[in-house]
C-alpha cells in the first residue's frame, strides 16, 4: 500500500483597485452637476450648509475587498496486486472569498476505485462523496438581480459603512442631503444571509468480457446524484433612501436532480499483416431527473428562527413545487480506426443522439466524423534528412451535435395563463392567453469542424512543431430571438437563428533540453487566430442587438456597435453648426452624424470593433537543477475591444460616485478635456453607449509562476517511511500588462451576443500559495 498527500494554502487578493474620487472630488463634481443643470445644492454637499458632510469618506473598494484565504488537502492511498487493484481518497478544500462577509466554499470528498480480472471477465468501480457547503453573495428580494461590482465602485464616500440610528446598525443615504440613489454593499453583505448546501454521490461499474479472440464486450452504469438546499433571508433593515426593507423574508428551498446512463459496446481487433482494423459499437441511454420544494415566508418575527413554522399567519407562507425528466439517447454510435504499418492512419465515427427537449420529428440529429493521417518519415521511397524525427500530415471533419441552449425540460410545450382577464364593455371578462411560445422546428445545433494540419519533431524530439488549419461552421445556433409584445409570450424563444463561422491557424512549438547534466529545461509556445463571421440570422435575416453589440449576417457576432464621438461642443457656435442633437450645449459630447441626415439618432450608431481577439498566445518554461524545480506560464490575447460598463457608469456625471477622470470635466476656462460637463439628468445623454467607454482588451499576463524543491533520496531513504517529499511555492495571476481600465480584461461573459461587454464581473484574484507533497 502507498499513501500520498498533497496539500496546499495561501491567500487570495485582488490585484488592482479603480482610481474613484473621495469626498472632496465627489462633492465638487456633484455640486458642479446640480448648479449646470440649474438646481440647489444638496445640504450634504453644500459648504454653507448645517448638513452639509465634512466628517464622512468612505474608501468602499478599501472596505469591501478582503483577503481571502484558501487551503487543500488530499490524501490518497492505493495498492493491488496482479489481479486486483484500489484507490482511495480524502479531499477537504475551503475557500473564503475577497469581498467583506462572503463568498465562501467549504467541501469535503471521499473517492475511490477498485478494478481486477478474473479469466475472461475485467471489471472496476469508481464511487465518490461530495458534500460542499456555501455562503453565497446576495442582493435584497425586493430589488431582484443587482451587481456587487458596480453598487461597490458608485456607492458615494459621504455615505458611512455603519449607522447606530438605522435599522440594521449599516449607514444609507438621505432623500434630501444627499439625493444619491446609493446602496451600501458591506451592509448588505452582512445583514443579508444566502446559503447553499451540496450532497452528491456518483458511483459506477463496467465489466468487460473477452467473448472470442480480440472480440470483447463491455457494459457500463453510472449513477449522478445531487441532493441541495437554498436558503435565502433578507432581515427588517433600513439602507437608506431606496433601500428599506420593511418585511422579513425568508426562502428556502430544497430538491434532487440526477442522472443515469447505460452503455453497451462491441470492440474487435483484427490483425492482417500490415493492416490493423479496431472496431467499435454500441448504445447509450442517459436519464435527467429533477425535482425540488420551495417555501417562502413573509414577516418572520424577531428574533429571526429561519424555519417557515416560526410564521403562524398561514397568508405568510406559501409553498411551491415541480419536477420534470429529460431523456438522452444514442441509439448506435461507432467508430473504425485503420492503421496500415503505422504509416497510413484512417478513422471513421459515427453516432445518433436523440433528446427529449425535442419535438418528434427533430427528436434526432446523425454526427459523422474521420481523420486521416500520414506518417511520412516512415515512408522507404522518401529520404528526409536524419534530424527528422517524426513528419506527419494530418486532416480530419466532423459533426458535433448541441442542445445545451434549452435549459428548459419541456421547450415545445405550450404553456398558457388560465387567469388572464380584459375589459369587454365595461365587463371584466376571464380568458386564457398562451405565456411560452416555441418554435416546433427547433433542432439540435450541428458544429462542422474541418482542418488540416502538420506535426514536425526533430532531434530526437528535442524540438517539435505542430500546426492546424481548421474551419468550424456552426449551423442552427440556439438563440433567444424577440417577438413582438402582440403575440402575448412572456419569453424570448429560442430558434435555431443563425449560422456562423470560425476560421482560424493553431500553432504550438516545444523544445527540450538533452536529459545530459543536472539541469534540464523544457519551453513552449502557443498561438492561435480565429476569425468570425455571421452567415445567415434567423428572424427573418434581421440583426440582433446586445448590450453594446450588433449581430448581422456578413458581420461578427456580438461585434460592439455604438455612437462615435469627436470631441466636446467648445461653444454655442458649434452646437449651432453641428447636425440636431437634442438637448446639447457647450460642454457635451459631440456624436458624429454618421449618415449625413443633419440629426443624431439611433441610426448612427456604428460598428466600433472586434470583442474577439485576433490572436491567442500562451508561453510556458519549465526547468530543474538537481532538486530544484521551477515553472512559469504566460498567457495573453491581442487585437480585441471591451466595452467597459463599470467605467461609464463611473463617467455619468450623476449623483454615484465617480471616476477620477471625471474631475477632468469641461468648463468654459478648461475646453482642452475630452470629459464632458457634468449636469443632473443629462439632457445630451452624454453617457450613452459610445467609443468613449470601448478600451483595448488585449493584455498579457503571468498566470501561474511556481518553485519547488524536492528532497533528496538518499536522506528520505533513512528514514525507511518516506518515498518522496517536495516542497513549493506557487502564484497565480501574479502580474497583467493592459491598458483596460476595468478590474480584468479576462471578465466572464455569455460568448456570444454580449462577449464584449464587462458590466461588473468579479475579478480574478491574485493566489499566493505553499504546498507540499509526501509519498509514505
Amino acid at each position: 500500500m502507498k499513501i500520498n498527500y498533497n496539500g496546499y494554502a495561501g491567500f487570495q487578493k485582488n490585484p488592482k483597485t479603480l482610481s474613484v474620487t473621495d469626498r472632496v472630488g465627489y462633492q465638487k463634481i456633484v455640486n458642479a452637476a446640480e448648479t449646470n443643470a440649474g438646481l440647489s445644492l444638496a445640504p450634504g454637499n453644500d459648504p454653507s450648509s448645517s448638513k452639509f458632510i465634512s466628517n464622512v469618506n468612505t474608501d468602499w473598494q478599501k472596505s469591501g475587498f478582503r483577503t481571502g484565504y484558501t487551503q487543500s488537502h488530499d490524501l490518497g492511498l492505493s495498492g493491488g496486486n496482479d489481479n486486483m487493484s484500489y484507490n482511495v481518497a480524502f479531499d477537504y478544500f475551503n475557500q473564503t472569498g475577497t469581498t467583506v462577509s462572503g463568498p465562501s466554499y467549504t467541501r469535503y470528498n471521499l473517492s475511490g476505485n477498485i478494478q481486477g480480472k478474473k479469466g475472461i471477465v475485467s471489471f472496476g468501480t469508481k464511487f465518490a462523496y461530495t458534500e460542499g457547503d456555501y455562503n453565497n453573495l446576495a442582493y435584497p428580494h425586493l430589488h431582484g438581480t443587482g451587481n456587487q461590482i458596480v453598487d461597490l465602485v458608485t456607492a458615494i464616500p459621504t455615505m458611512p459603512i455603519y449607522d447606530p440610528n438605522r435599522v440594521g446598525g449599516y449607514g444609507g443615504v438621505d432623500q434630501n442631503t444627499q439625493r444619491a440613489i446609493s446602496l451600501n454593499i458591506i451592509g448588505v453583505n452582512n445583514l443579508l444571509n444566502s446559503t447553499g448546501q451540496r450532497n452528491r454521490m456518483m458511483a459506477s461499474a463496467w465489466m468487460e468480457v473477452d467473448i472470442l479472440k480480440n472480440l470483447k464486450y463491455r457494459i457500463s452504469g453510472s449513477y449522478d446524484r445531487n441532493d441541495f438546499r437554498n436558503t435565502y433571508f433578507d432581515p427588517i433593515y433600513d439602507l437608506g433612501w431606496f433601500y428599506p426593507n420593511t418585511t422579513a423574508y425568508y426562502s428556502d428551498a430544497r430538491g434532487n436532480y440526477y442522472t443515469q446512463l447505460i452503455e453497451n459496446t462491441l470492440s474487435y481487433k483484427l490483425n492482417v499483416k500490415k493492416h490493423n482494423f479496431e472496431i467499435l459499437a454500441g448504445t447509450a441511454y442517459q436519464k435527467n431527473a429533477t425535482s425540488n420544494l420551495t417555501g417562502v415566508a413573509l414577516n418572520l418575527p424577531q428574533p429571526y428562527l429561519f424555519s417557515l413554522d416560526n410564521v403562524s399567519n398561514p397568508a405568510n407562507k406559501t409553498a411551491y413545487s415541480n419536477s420534470f425528466i429529460t431523456k438522452f439517447y444514442s441509439p448506435i454510435f461507432a467508430r473504425i480506426n485503420y492503421n496500415y504499418d503505422d504509416r497510413y492512419l484512417l478513422t471513421f465515427n459515427y453516432r445518433r443522439d436523440g433528446s427529449s427537449q425535442l419535438t418528434q420529428q427533430h427528436r434526432y440529429g446523425n454526427f459523422p466524423g474521420a481523420s486521416i493521417g500520414w506518417n511520412i518519415n516512415k515512408e522507404k521511397f522518401i529520404h528526409l534528412p536524419e534530424a527528422i524525427t517524426q513528419l506527419k500530415l494530418k486532416a480530419g471533419y466532423g459533426i458535433l451535435g448541441n442542445i445545451n441552449a434549452l435549459s428548459n425540460p419541456y421547450p415545445y410545450q405550450t404553456i398558457v395563463n388560465g387567469n388572464a382577464s380584459y375589459v369587454f364593455g365595461n365587463t371584466l371578462a376571464t380568458g386564457t392567453t398562451q405565456t411560452q411560445v416555441f418554435d416546433q422546428t427547433n433542432k439540435w445545433e450541428g458544429k462542422k469542424t474541418t482542418n488540416i494540419g502538420l506535426d514536425l519533431s526533430l532531434f530526437h524530439d528535442q524540438l517539435a512543431f505542430s500546426s492546424e488549419y481548421y474551419i468550424n461552421k456552426i449551423t442552427g445556433v440556439l438563440l433567444g430571438v424577440p417577438i413582438p409584445p402582440s403575440v402575448g409570450a412572456i419569453n424570448t424563444p429560442l430558434v435555431n437563428a443563425a449560422s456562423f463561422t470560425n476560421k482560424g491557424i493553431e500553432f504550438t512549438v516545444t523544445y527540450r533540453s538533452r536529459d545530459t547534466g543536472p539541469f534540464n529545461y523544457t519551453i513552449s509556445a502557443n498561438a492561435s487566430t480565429v476569425k468570425n463571421k455571421v452567415t445567415s440570422l434567423g428572424n427573418g435575416g434581421n440583426p440582433i442587438y446586445g448590450a453594446y453589440s450588433k449581430t448581422a449576417v456578413g458581420g461578427e457576432v456580438g461585434e460592439l456597435y455604438a455612437f462615435k464621438t469627436e470631441g466636446i461642443f467648445k461653444n454655442a457656435a458649434e452646437v449651432a453648426a453641428h447636425a440636431t442633437q437634442t438637448g446639447a450645449a457647450p460642454g457635451d459630447v459631440k456624436f458624429v452624424d454618421t449618415d449625413h441626415n443633419g440629426i443624431i439618432n439611433d441610426d448612427d450608431r456604428v460598428y466600433l470593433g472586434s470583442a474577439i481577439p485576433k490572436l491567442y498566445y500562451g508561453f510556458n518554461f519549465s526547468a530543474n537543477y538537481k532538486n530544484i524545480d521551477a515553472s512559469i506560464f504566460i498567457q495573453g490575447n491581442y487585437g480585441s475591444k471591451i466595452a467597459n460598463g463599470v467605467y461609464q457608469a463611473l463617467m455619468t456625471g450623476q449623483y454615484g460616485n465617480q471616476s477620477t477622470d471625471e474631475l477632468n470635466y469641461w468648463t468654459p476656462s478648461n475646453t482642452n478635456t475630452n470629459v464632458p460637463r457634468p449636469i443632473i439628468g443629462d439632457p445630451n445623454a452624454n453617457g450613452r453607449n459610445s467609443d468613449r467607454f470601448i478600451q483595448s482588451a488585449s493584455y498579457a499576463r503571468l498566470q501561474t509562476a511556481q518553485l519547488g524543491y524536492t528532497l533528496p533520496a538518499a536522506l528520505l531513504n533513512r528514514t525507511h517511511i518516506f518515498r518522496s517529499v517536495r516542497v513549493y511555492l506557487s502564484g497565480q495571476n501574479l502580474y497583467t500588462i493592459t491598458k483596460y481600465k476595468g478590474y480584468d480584461p479576462d471578465f466572464i461573459n455569455d460568448g456570444t451576443i454580449n462577449r464584449g461587454f464587462d458590466y461588473g464581473s468579479f475579478p480574478n484574484p491574485r493566489t499566493l500559495l505553499v504546498g507540499l507533497q509526501i509519498g509514505l
